[in-house]
């Protein structure tokens, strides 16, 4: 009976270490599909958008009549470009990380699957929050950023805002008050799952282009 006993033990553990193992190993296969998927998306987004550079930047030349129109346009809703029956309505760049992430226009469980999507506000409210699973292909690595860090959006019209990081906060998964909170001086915020979704990271950044001084 006990030679019986410890040879169940000893297969359930085994069967635990397999499942631990297989986890671990599909999680690595989830983060290079979504790190495929999302590069997919950004090529064909690129291909579609107007091109950028070359005074494209919000605030490389502004004078007062361009700020002018630039409250005006406020209010409007942000430009998309559909890519495989989705919306997108710009991207994300990291300099420091060298990628480039497209943001879907709604936020749903399964889209972030392939891109991270836009949870509230607008670009041109200066209130933006995007969300994105973390994978080390999407948002992962950013929560380890250095304060300062250049982060860059180009809307669907390839107009260029340009961010640094100021703040990464880590709050509690349901705290959506804090998490959308703008009223800190916060342009944009990128949140993220911690591993074991326990907690989120919500990077903090605010513009540093002309038009957001």
């Amino acid at each position: 009976m006990k030679k019986k006993g410890w040879k169940a033990w000893i297969a359930i553990g085994l069967l635990l270490l397999a499942a631990a193992l297989f986890l671990a190993l599909f999680n690595v296969y989830d983060s290079w599909r979504a790190g495929v998927d999302a590069r997919q998306v950004q090529s064909s987004l690129e291909g579609q958008m107007p091109g950028q550079g070359d005074g494209e930047e919000s605030g490389d030349s502004e004078t007062e009549a361009d700020d002018e129109i630039s409250h005006l346009l406020e209010d409007r809703e942000m430009p998309t470009v559909e890519v495989d029956g989705n919306r997108y309505i710009g991207y994300l760049e990291f300099p420091s990380l060298h990628r480039k992430l497209p943001v879907m226009d709604e936020w749903d469980y399964d889209k972030l699957k392939t891109a991270p999507c836009r949870y509230s506000g607008s670009v041109y409210k200066n209130n933006l929050v995007i969300a994105g699973h973390n994978y080390i292909s999407h948002f992962g690595p950013v929560r380890y950023q250095k304060i300062g860090t250049e982060v860059d959006f180009i809307d669907a019209d390839g107009v260029k805002y340009t961010y640094e990081i100021s703040d990464i906060e880590v709050l509690d998964p349901y705290d959506i008050n804090d998490m959308t909170q703008t009223d800190g001086g916060w342009d944009l915020t990128l949140f993220t799952c911690t591993t074991g979704g326990k907690a989120r990271y919500a990077i903090r950044c605010t513009r540093t282009d002309m038009a957001g001084q």
